[in-house]
C-alpha cells in the first residue's frame, strides 16, 4: 500500500495504515541479517521521519487526544540514538564527492598536470578512523542500540491502535498542514534575515515535513502535486548538502587531529566555494518554486481534497515515475 491517503479512505484508518507500514518496513530491515547494519540504521531513521510526518499531518486530533507529543518524542529519540554514525558517513561522503569534483576542475584548469590530492590524505584518513571506531570499537554497543531500537519500535507499533479518532475529512488534517506550512514560511523568513547554518537546516527540516504531507495527499490529486513535490525535494537536497558541507568544514577546521593547519585551511576554502554555489542554486530554486501564503496554500489543498476524495482508485492515481523514483 502507498505512502498516501487513498480516495474515500477514512483519515484515521489511513494514518494508522501508513504508520504501521513504515514501522513494519523498518523492523523487517533490522531483522534481516543480510542487510549491513549501517543500511539498517539508515532505513530506521528514514522510516521514523516518515511516521513523524504522518503524526504531524494528523496533529489536530492526535494532540487533542494527548497522543501527539509522546509519540513524536519517542520516534525522535529512537532515531537520534544513531546520529553519530550518520554524521560519520556524511563526512566521508562529502569529502569524496567534493574532492573528486575539485580535482576535475583543477585538472581542466591546468591540463598539463593532474591535481595532487595527497596533501588532503590525512583529512580523509582521520575521517575513516572515526567511522571505524563507531563500527568496530563500539560495534557491540551499536548492535545493542539496534536491538533496543527494535524493541522500542515494536512497543511503539502496539500503541498505534490508540490512534483511532472520529475526526475525518480535510478538517482532521488542516491543523497539522497549517502548522507545518506556517513553519516553512517562518523558517524561510529566518534564512532571509539571518542566513545562518542553523536557519538553513531548520528550513530544510520544515520543507521535508511539508513535502511528505504533499506526498501523503498526492493520490487525491493525481499528477497535480508532482511538480511541487519534486521541486521541494530538490530544494531539500540542496539545503541538506549545504548543511553537510558546513558541518564537515566546522569539524575539520577546528580539530588539529585531522591534518596540518595549511591543509585544513585549503580544504575549508574548497568547501566554502562549494557552499556559495549551492546556496545560490537553492535561492534560485526557492524563488522559482514560490511559497504562497499559509491561507492560499491551505485553500488550494482543501480544494484538491474535495475533488480527490470522489475519485475512483484507478491507474490514474498511481504515483508518477519521477516521484516514485525518489520515494524509496
Amino acid at each position: 500500500m502507498p505512502y498516501a491517503i487513498l480516495p474515500a479512505e477514512p483519515v484515521s484508518d489511513a494514518v494508522q495504515r501508513i504508520a504501521l507500514q513504515q514501522l513494519d518496513r523498518a523492523l523487517a530491515t533490522i531483522e534481516d541479517g543480510a542487510v549491513p547494519r549501517p543500511e539498517a540504521i539508515y532505513a530506521l531513521r528514514k522510516r521514523c521521519k516518515k511516521v513523524r510526518a504522518v503524526l504531524r499531518l494528523a496533529r489536530g486530533p492526535l494532540e487533542e487526544a494527548g497522543l501527539y507529543g509522546p509519540a513524536n518524542a519517542a520516534l525522535r529519540d529512537i532515531a537520534a540514538a544513531f546520529s553519530g554514525l550518520r554524521d560519520a558517513d556524511v563526512t566521508l561522503a562529502v569529502y569524496d564527492r567534493e574532492m573528486a569534483a575539485f580535482a576535475r576542475r583543477e585538472t581542466r584548469r591546468a591540463a598539463t598536470r593532474r591535481f595532487d590530492r595527497r596533501r588532503f590524505g590525512p583529512i580523509r584518513a582521520s575521517m575513516t578512523r572515526r567511522r571505524r571506531a563507531l563500527l568496530s570499537g563500539d560495534g557491540a554497543d551499536l548492535a545493542s542500540r539496534l536491538d533496543n531500537a527494535h524493541w522500542l519500535l515494536l512497543k511503539f507499533r502496539l500503541g498505534i491502535a490508540d490512534w483511532s479518532f472520529r475526526a475525518d475529512g480535510f478538517g482532521a488534517l488542516e491543523p497539522g498542514l497549517r502548522i507545518t506550512y506556517g513553519r516553512v514560511l517562518a523558517a524561510a523568513a529566518e534564512v532571509e534575515r539571518a542566513g545562518t547554518v542553523v536557519a538553513r537546516h531548520e528550513w530544510r527540516k520544515r520543507i521535508k515535513y511539508h513535502r511528505n504531507h504533499l506526498r501523503i495527499l498526492r493520490k487525491l490529486a493525481p499528477n497535480t502535486l508532482d511538480a511541487r513535490i519534486l521541486a521541494l525535494w530538490r530544494l531539500g537536497d540542496l539545503l541538506g548538502l549545504d548543511h553537510d558541507l558546513a558541518v564537515v568544514r566546522a569539524q575539520v577546521g577546528s580539530d588539529p587531529a585531522f591534518a596540518r593547519i595549511g591543509s585544513r585551511r585549503r580544504f575549508a576554502a574548497i568547501l566554502d566555494r562549494r557552499r556559495a554555489a549551492v546556496q545560490a542554486e537553492a535561492k534560485a530554486l526557492a524563488e522559482d518554486a514560490g511559497f504562497p501564503s499559509e491561507d492560499e496554500t491551505i485553500a488550494h489543498l482543501a480544494g484538491l481534497w474535495n475533488m480527490g476524495m470522489n475519485l475512483p482508485l484507478t491507474g490514474a492515481t498511481a504515483v508518477g515515475p519521477a516521484v516514485r523514483a525518489r520515494a524509496g
